[in-house]
């Protein structure tokens, strides 16, 4: 079944299968709007864009344009119908493609979104692609791609919760072994877990 959200400013369809915002006037999406700040004139690349809210959040911050990818067909497809249904065509680019997989090779961008999935466990179907990270692999090529897509004043940005016992440890250590910084822009308490936003910057 598809869901459907509504606001003042964005539409949002959810695609079956498709990881649904708890709404795209939440609280933790305004969070992570708020800590774009002002993208005029800048390169936005949304990886694991699901039904693509974040990267219209992004354009509607004002990124000059935005590059939305995920590996999940159906989630291309869902991001693809709700850039239409927010008439930004001209500003978003969707398209399929495993972490920076399908990017334009040396490309840069002065943000890079990251929404991955969190839990250490195998996956078994492609139709939970977003909640499930075995081996912490998707995070592992994220940290080793993410320098060569990054501008030299970049940021990348990702949300994590303590939904295993070392989820946090283990995100800021790898993290710092791939030679990042980090600082912890937002936590809050949501569902009996942490929830934090993470800013990511390459050391100097």
């Amino acid at each position: 079944m598809e869901l459907k959200y509504r606001s003042h400013m964005i539409s949002i369809d959810v695609f079956p299968f498709v990881f649904p915002p708890s709404s795209p006037f939440s609280e933790s999406t305004h969070t992570v709007f708020d800590q774009f700040g002002d993208l005029r004139g800048k390169a936005v690349l949304d990886i694991g864009t699901g039904t693509g809210i974040l990267a219209i959040c992004s354009a509607l911050a004002g990124a000059k344009h935005v590059e939305a990818v995920d590996i999940y067909i159906p989630a291309v497809e869902c991001a693809e119908s709700n850039v239409r249904l927010n008439h930004l065509e001209s500003k978003i680019s969707v398209y399929q493609s495993d972490l920076f997989s399908e990017v334009a090779y040396g490309k840069q961008f002065d943000l890079i979104i990251a929404n991955l999935p969190i839990v250490d466990y195998p996956e078994k179907s492609k139709e939970f692609h977003s909640l499930f990270d075995p081996s912490f692999k998707y995070h592992k090529e994220l940290f080793r791609k993410a320098p060569q897509h990054l501008k030299a004043n970049g940021k990348m940005v990702l949300c994590h919760a303590d939904l295993q016992d070392d989820s946090f440890p283990k995100l800021e250590e790898l993290a710092v072994r791939s030679g990042f910084k980090f600082k912890i822009v937002n936590e809050s308490h949501s569902l009996g877990h942490v929830w934090r936003n993470y800013e990511f910057t390459r050391k100097e």
